[in-house]
């Protein structure tokens, strides 16, 4: 009953926070990023919404597995996997654009929204590929 729980409220959880970083991330591109402080709030967006969504998702990968539905384990630890190389990637990106970006660099502000933009478009890659794995559930 534990791991039955577990799986389900974690994969709720999941698509929750999935949601959330879709709709919370999508209208920060309206911002300019022309500020030091644009550039650092969506980071820190990112930051923390991918944070939160790897660390459900391999919740919901471990109830799953426990549940034997190795279908929907398998999406949620590839979600889970994802999400950690993007955090890193994408982190990695924003901080150097935000250094250019204090340095003056013409182009950075150009190539930080690129980045954002890919960002929200990866977000909801994965929350299509939760939507995807949710239809595996039977109750």
């Amino acid at each position: 009953m534990l791991n039955k729980a577990l799986a389900l409220v974690s994969t709720v959880l999941l698509l929750m926070s999935l949601g959330f970083s879709v709709l919370g991330t999508t209208p920060l591109l309206v911002l300019k990023h022309l500020q030091p402080m644009d550039a650092r709030v969506i980071r820190q967006v990112f930051h923390y919404c991918y944070r939160m969504v790897a660390l459900l998702a391999l919740a919901a990968c471990l109830g799953n597995a426990l549940e034997d539905r190795m279908a929907l384990s398998v999406y949620t630890g590839f979600i889970a996997l994802w999400v950690l190389v993007l955090h890193r990637w994408m982190l990695a990106r924003m901080d150097a654009l935000r250094t250019l970006m204090q340095a003056g660099a013409s182009d950075a502000v150009r190539r930080f929204r690129f980045v954002h933009a890919l960002g929200v478009l990866m977000n909801m890659a994965l929350f299509a590929l939760a939507i995807g794995a949710i239809s595996q559930i039977t109750l």
